[in-house]
């Protein structure tokens, strides 16, 4: 082979060579500005955290008990006991809560439950003509009730009804 036929395949290889280096430069970009996107989202979410450690505290998980659905209203382990159903965004709402916490301190109390009606799946439960409820409804679709009301489950079935406000608070005073 002459030089001139040897200049010609060097030219030609070299030609070739930028190529595979520039998509090899492109390739490494992407992955850099991935992981880049990848550490900031990271950062910025705590997925990985900077600095101190943190000692791996696990928290206790607990299970509350006495908030039920609509369903579970006249279905609960005991024989008899108070259900209190109002909307939890009501200005009274902690209110409410607190005093059945207080009620429930008495060593007599009966167990209480709390339904929230503000709940889409409780909605059926609230009466949208303000009529009362009836005694002894054995069905949850025959119970409708006004926020706030407590009702008294006795054998799966409802014996008494306290509706309205001032009715509740003389009801927890007592």
């Amino acid at each position: 082979m002459s030089k001139k036929t040897k200049r010609a395949l060097y030219k030609t290889k070299s030609s070739i060579d930028p190529e595979y280096s520039t998509v090899i430069k492109i390739t490494i970009g992407v992955i850099c500005v991935f992981l880049f996107t990848y550490l900031l989202t990271a950062l910025a979410s705590g997925e990985i955290k900077l600095g101190k450690k943190d000692n791996n505290t696990k928290q206790e998980v607990s299970i509350q008990y006495e908030e039920i659905i609509a369903g579970q209203v006249l279905n609960r382990n005991h024989e008899e006991y108070y259900v209190l159903l109002f909307d939890f965004t009501d200005t009274f709402a902690s209110y409410y809560l607190s005093l059945k916490d207080n009620y429930l301190m008495d060593d007599k109390a009966l167990p209480f439950y709390i339904v929230d009606l503000e709940k889409h799946i409780n909605k059926t439960l609230v009466s949208e003509d303000g009529h009362d409820i009836t005694i002894n409804v054995s069905h949850i679709d025959n119970l409708k009730v006004v926020s706030p009301t407590i009702i008294k489950i006795k054998g799966h079935k409802v014996v008494e009804t306290i509706k309205g406000r001032e009715s509740i608070l003389k009801f927890f005073n007592q």
